[in-house]
């Protein structure tokens, strides 16, 4: 008996046994007897919408990308970031903004494998020019500050924005004696400042802003900074 002759054949049979039951009754029959079935294709379904979404992400272009490290405090939601500020871009159907909240470096020593893939990852994102922004905790922060090159802030933001922020610039001399911008401190931002977090004692850390020097979206830090800080 070939597939198809199987297949008439169960169908056949099956048939038999709901004809004479209550639409109650094939119902219960059907879930009862398919339950693996039935759960078999819906999850293949959600694999499929799942595929479908990564690929058409995949595809669009992507305007800024950050990275929000050591949150021990959930100051810095990814994705509820990247949705309110993705709401006051005027983006096309065809790019997005792209925040990951899902990374911590232990400065301690401890968590060292988590430690590794999460500074792993962000080496990786800025040797590739893919990474916009860093958001990290005052002694991360100090760790990079030492070991990866970063932007002057000083050269990509406009002058109104550099005033309005103000002491929110975090300034350093560099080896040539220049005073460069090399990050911006967000505790008066959005994220902090009004929630309480600002003089909660048990938040231990100051969080900072930098763009890695192989940032390739520096035009959107401006726009990111201005939404973060409530400024026009």
């Amino acid at each position: 008996m070939n597939i198809r002759e199987r297949f008439v054949h169960w169908k056949a049979a099956e048939g038999a046994k709901l004809r004479p039951m209550r639409p109650g009754q094939r119902v219960g029959y059907i879930l009862h007897y398919y339950r693996f079935w039935i759960m078999g294709l819906v999850v293949l379904l959600a694999l499929g919408f799942y595929i479908g979404d990564v690929v058409v992400q995949s595809q669009k272009e992507i305007l800024l990308q950050g990275f929000f490290t050591n949150d021990e405090y959930n100051l810095f939601p990814a994705e509820r970031i990247q949705q309110d500020y993705a709401a006051t871009q005027d983006l096309t159907r065809r790019q997005r903004i792209v925040f990951d909240d899902a990374l911590y470096i232990d400065m301690g020593g401890d968590a060292s494998d988590y430690t590794s893939a999460s500074n792993g990852k962000l080496i990786a994102y800025t040797l590739t020019h893919e990474l916009d922004l860093v958001v990290t905790s005052d002694e991360v922060f100090a760790y990079y500050r030492g070991n990866m090159s970063m932007k002057d802030l000083g050269e990509i933001l406009p002058e109104d924005l550099q005033q309005q922020l103000g002491s929110a610039l975090c300034t350093e001399t560099d080896a040539e004696g220049k005073t460069v911008c090399i990050a911006v401190d967000m505790t008066g931002s959005r994220f902090v400042a009004g929630t309480g977090a600002d003089t909660d004692p048990r938040v231990e850390h100051t969080y900072y802003l930098f763009v890695p020097e192989s940032a390739p979206h520096t035009e959107q830090i401006a726009e990111f900074l201005r939404y973060a800080f409530r400024l026009d």
